[in-house]
């Protein structure tokens, strides 16, 4: 486990024995008793650098990286560990915001922005045992603000620059001296853009209103009420796909509104002088997508779910985690005219233990029954072992996990586009199997920590789309048998040169392979990142990060633009919490694609102030 990013503090990095990650275990761990591969942007980080998506800071994790259909927005696809968005859980204050009308049940990362967020942990392997179906190559855990102080606290900004971009954000928050708290937050962004066609000359403009608010109520020392909700409106313009003779984007005035509304509600509460804490809770989720222009077509999905979670301490060695779920997804569109839902339900329990000083090991598995495809069993493995005479820390983790067919992939149809038999209600399910091991040294009285992880992870029973149903009356969906394989290593290092300048880097190399071997798209071979924190004097700070992409392929084996992007910030703090900052993008003015045929950001350049009241 790492406090990643380009670079943390000093302060930060540490105390990392005293960091609490909460995604590995659903339930809190010291990082040093964590096995499982974690990294984790603080709210420091996040505010050193004062990007606007959540992606921005995402795709500056090892073994991270993102393309994109154009500017702000637009689609943007994660690869991690080189596994896609479908195979990647992403919750938001508990909450999953995955979309079930989506051709895949994935998140939407082009629309989180990061003006609510003070924390997110990327817990990496297949996690299917504590977080069921699509937790193949990892789990994303965002939380967002939470007043911690009695009184009231503001938190906030604002931003303009390239492309005619206006962001902005602010947050009010209370809380009581008996720790019940709530905040409110709005943000929102307001980009011109530029054009999502590579080769195109209209701009693709965007705009972004997004609101969130979560709250605790404490009814007694050991029990609490607590609530998330958030609602997203966008609006994008986007360009067509693809031109027949070059296959790449071209101009046109299509246009989509996204709305996504989301809650979570529950009760946790505590007994036997906190030894048994028990959780439930309700979410539900509703997204809607309007298309407008040369596509008119709309899709709405949904998702409710409620869950129940236990943990037993029954001292400081031994404790057992366990719970249920059960969750209904549905889903209508101008592809599905009736109608579909699903539904799944899911036990599980782990085991962690700590029989020597040192080491803590965790067992857990899990056991899901799905409407459609019956029962899934999935397990999970971890160890820890942490040596602090020298610093040391040895860990691994193994995993299973699964992806149940969309909603999309079983019922949908594509007359428009000569895909009437699009969808397969046949489909079975893909599995997977990964695995990581690594090690963390502490060396020079902290002021140097480096780290090395190994990982693989393997999915099969792959859903494969056969261009033969554009001519031939067969199904477009099947399964294919075989294995994709992924593997990798990822390195990072961190030194402290001073209690005001930071370095950090990482490279992470992944190779993969599917099961006609063939390399997968947009996975880069081989990424580097290099970021720099420096205060040189109490109220200016600066950072800067590098970033390299290199060696990935589309198609199999066609190359794809390499890329190095630099950005940097400078901040100046002229009152007490209040600070103006101006930061620059693509500094080295970097002409590249992500995804083949799209157009990208050249320099940019932003100023802006913000603001967090009171200071501490």
């Amino acid at each position: 486990m790492s406090v990643s990013g380009p670079a943390a503090t000093a302060q930060e990095v540490t105390a990392l024995e005293g960091i609490i990650v909460y995604s590995a275990n659903r339930t809190p761990t010291e990082a040093a008793k964590v096995g499982s591969s974690v990294e984790v942007v603080t709210t420091k980080e996040i505010t050193s650098r004062s990007q606007t998506y959540v992606k921005d800071y995402l795709e500056t994790l090892p073994g991270v990286s993102f393309s994109q259909f154009g500017p702000p927005g637009t689609q943007a696809g994660i690869s991690l560990r080189g596994a896609g968005g479908k195979y990647t859980k992403v919750l938001v204050d508990g909450i999953d915001i995955s979309d079930p009308s989506g051709a895949a049940t994935e998140p939407a990362f082009e629309h989180l922005l990061v003006g609510d967020v003070a924390r997110i942990e990327v817990l990496k392997g297949s996690q299917s045992t504590l977080y069921g179906g699509e937790a193949v190559g990892g789990v994303i855990s965002i939380d967002t603000r939470r007043t911690l102080h009695p009184g009231f606290s503001h938190f906030g900004g604002a931003e303009y620059g390239a492309y005619n971009s206006f962001r902005g954000d602010y947050t009010l928050g209370y809380a009581a001296t008996d720790g019940s708290n709530i905040s409110f937050t709005a943000q929102g962004v307001d980009s011109s853009g530029f054009s999502a066609a590579a080769d195109g000359s209209e701009d693709d403009g965007y705009q972004n209103l997004t609101f969130s608010s979560r709250g605790d109520y404490m009814v007694s020392p050991s029990a609490r009420l607590f609530f998330a909700a958030r609602t997203v409106d966008a609006k994008l313009n986007f360009d067509g796909c693809c031109d027949p003779v070059s296959s790449r984007a071209f101009d046109n005035f299509d246009s989509v509104d996204v709305k996504q509304h989301a809650g979570r509600g529950g009760v946790e509460f505590s007994l036997f002088d906190k030894a048994f804490t028990n959780m439930f809770a309700i979410q539900g989720v509703l997204n809607t997508r309007d298309y407008h222009g040369s596509i008119t077509d709309f899709y709405d999905g949904d998702r409710i779910k409620a869950e129940y979670q236990g943990t037993l301490r029954f001292n400081e060695r031994l404790s057992v985690l366990f719970g249920t779920d059960w969750e209904q997804l549905g889903a209508e569109s101008s592809s599905i005219l009736t109608r579909e839902t699903s539904d799944m339900f899911g036990t599980f329990a782990q085991l962690m233990v700590e029989p020597i000083d040192g080491l803590v090991l965790t067992a857990g598995g899990r056991l899901d029954d799905h409407s459609n495809f019956g029962d899934f069993k999935t397990h999970r493995l971890t160890a820890a072992y942490s040596i602090d005479a020298t610093g040391t820390k040895f860990r691994g983790s193994w995993g299973t996990g699964f992806r149940t067919p969309s909603l999309d992939e079983m019922y949908a149809s594509y007359p428009q586009f000569g895909l009437p038999n699009y969808g397969n209600p046949d489909l079975e399910p893909e599995e997977s199997e990964s695995w990581d091991a690594g090690i963390e040294q502490r060396l020079f009285a902290d002021k140097l920590i480096v780290g090395a992880t190994y990982f693989e992870l393997d999915t099969s029973n792959l859903i494969f789309f056969n261009d033969q149903c554009f001519t031939l009356p067969v199904g477009c969906l099947t399964n294919l048998p075989g294995v994709t394989h992924r593997e990798g290593v990822e390195l990072v290092a961190r030194a402290f040169l001073s209690d005001t300048f930071v370095v950090s880097t990482s490279y992470t190399n992944t190779e993969t392979e599917t099961q006609a071997g063939a390399r997968l798209s947009y996975v880069p071979r081989h990424m580097a990142t290099l970021g720099v924190d420096w205060q040189p004097m109490d109220k200016v700070a600066f950072n800067v990060t590098a970033k390299l992409s290199d060696d990935a392929v589309r198609g199999g084996q066609i190359a794809v633009d390499d890329y190095l992007l630099v950005s940097a910030r400078a901040a100046y703090e002229f009152m007490p919490g209040v600070e103006a900052y101006v930061r620059g993008e693509n500094l080295l003015d970097q002409d590249y694609e992500t995804y083949y045929g799209y157009g990208t950001a050249g320099l940019s350049v932003y100023g802006g102030v913000r603001m967090a009241l009171p200071k501490n």
